[in-house]
């Protein structure tokens, strides 16, 4: 297991890097509203003339994610780039090989802007399906249970999965809520086909490779061991650990529990340079 330094300030980091790949819930916000000081994080991070691209597991477009981040405070000239599971979910169902298929959505209203201008026929019959665009669940109160009857009827169609957030739970304000990836964890165990989009999967920092340019220096900032943190560890990436989202039972108060974040590294198999409980320059 490699050895990771704590940071106590971000501005440790700063001059080390050129691109910032930053998560968005669990790092900048909850949801609801931005985390104390990451605004200032961001403005420090621009000041520098340093890249910043927001990679995120959200199953929105990009679009609609700025539109939130502005509401939260976070103007869009505070970044370069969105990239997100949402948007890359949308191109690729753009493409000839999703034309005309019969599409079943498990996931909330709010992101049912994820099909507008796609050739697909949404269907309400499970059975009747060729594909199903997984955005999550359908209630945040809702439980992997509310699920398992409707996925099993899914799988007898064949119907492929696409699933548009591979995180398994988020925080919500101070609550925890499943997400999309849990439910096609559920359906991949079952013998259904998955196809994931977002981290810790290639295709979105292969996205962002052909923004910015080779060679770049890059700090992957996440929440996630099995998502952010893993993601990096293929990518070759160096990577910062913020405990204070869904690894919060690491944390001792104001300090971070070294002997349970070991542990916890070594289950999900994952493993930072750096880590700090929240982004504070």
């Amino acid at each position: 297991m490699r050895e990771i330094k704590q940071i106590q300030n971000f501005r440790d980091l700063i001059y080390k890097y050129d691109v910032f790949f930053i998560d968005l819930w669990g790092v900048v916000h909850n949801g609801v509203n931005l985390f104390k000081n990451t605004l200032d994080v961001i403005e420090k991070i621009k000041k520098e003339k340093k890249k910043i691209f927001f990679l995120t597991n959200a199953p929105r477009r990009a679009s609609v994610i700025s539109n939130q981040l502005e509401e939260f405070g976070l103007s869009a000239n505070l970044y370069d780039q969105i990239i997100s599971s949402g948007e890359l979910t949308w191109l690729s169902l753009k493409g000839k090989e999703f034309s005309n298929k019969k599409c079943f959505q498990i996931g909330p209203k709010r992101d049912f802007h994820l099909i507008e201008g796609l050739d697909v026929q949404v269907v309400k019959e499970p059975t009747s399906a060729d594909i199903i665009i997984n955005t999550g669940p359908w209630g945040d109160d809702d439980c992997l249970e509310n699920y398992t009857n409707i996925l099993n009827k899914l799988n007898e169609s064949n119907a492929k999965m696409i699933c548009s957030n591979p995180d398994k739970t988020v925080i919500r304000g101070e609550k925890f809520m499943i997400c999309a990836g849990l439910l096609a964890e559920y359906y991949e165990n079952i013998g259904g086909k998955v196809q994931y989009f977002g981290k810790p999967h290639k295709q979105i920092y292969e996205f962002c490779y052909k923004i910015i340019k080779k060679n770049a220096n890059i700090l992957v900032i996440g929440d996630s061991l099995e998502n952010d943190i893993k993601g990096a560890n293929k990518q070759n990436l160096d990577s910062l650990l913020i405990t204070d989202g869904i690894h919060r039972e690491v944390n001792n108060n104001n300090n971070v529990d070294k002997e349970k974040l070991d542990g916890l590294m070594k289950k999900k198999n994952a493993f930072p340079n750096y880590y700090m409980k929240s982004l504070t320059y």
